[in-house]
């Protein structure tokens, strides 16, 4: 853990220190908005054993707002707030059915580019996300729709990891294009609720996108 942190400091203080005579300061605060359009699940290995089961694609969109801090020209902070529109697709017995579990999601998370002089530049992002339940509802196959709120958490806790590429198109906006993974660590099913089965898994939200943006920078 001691040489973890060790590492970890002395990397920082050498991006902090290596920069170029020509690369122009991109330290400071920025603004993003972004859309992105998803695959989701809601995994659950008992779910999953079932015969006659299977999992099908869940394509929606997530939208969201964000600002952030580069306290380096390289290395910085940032903090979303995303809605997104997701759930799970099944089929059971020939039999599809859906669960709509839309969320507010808020990321908190570390961000790494590399160098912005550059027109094109990698691009980084990774943290926990928090995520607040704002819709829960079972659809059949014929769309009839009803409320299951109550058998699902108010809140839960994951992480998030996103990657790609960021054009600068001048000194003030840049566009950015990142594939986006998300995973819950907690279990969105309310445990709680009546009828549940205490002997049933865990359940895990997931999702994976691509994330396309734009960005507003306030240069130091």
């Amino acid at each position: 853990m001691k040489n973890t942190k060790l590492i970890l400091a002395a990397a920082l203080m050498v991006m902090m220190t290596a920069v170029s005579v020509q690369t122009k300061a991109q330290k400071g605060y920025s603004f993003n908005f972004n859309a992105m359009v998803q695959n989701s699940w809601l995994f659950n290995s008992d779910d999953s054993d079932m015969e006659d089961f299977s999992y099908k694609a869940y394509i929606h969109p997530a939208f969201s707002l964000g600002a952030g801090y580069n306290f380096t020209e390289k290395l910085g902070i940032g903090l979303d707030v995303m809605y997104s529109f997701q759930g799970r697709k099944q089929e059971y017995n020939g039999d599809e059915s859906r669960l709509k579990l839309d969320y507010l999601k808020i990321p908190l998370y570390f961000h790494f580019n590399t160098n912005p002089a550059q027109k094109w530049m990698f691009s980084l992002n990774v943290g926990p996300q928090f995520n607040i339940l704002t819709t829960a509802k079972h659809l059949d196959a014929n769309d009839n729709e009803t409320d299951i709120k109550d058998a699902y958490e108010d809140l839960t806790f994951g992480g998030f990891i996103g990657a790609g590429a960021e054009y600068q198109i001048n000194e003030k906006f840049n566009v950015f294009c990142m594939a986006r993974f998300d995973y819950d660590l907690t279990n969105p099913e309310n445990e709680d609720a009546l009828g549940y089965d205490p002997d049933r898994a865990n359940s895990h939200n997931s999702t994976l996108g691509l994330q396309v943006g734009l960005r507003y920078k306030l240069s130091q």
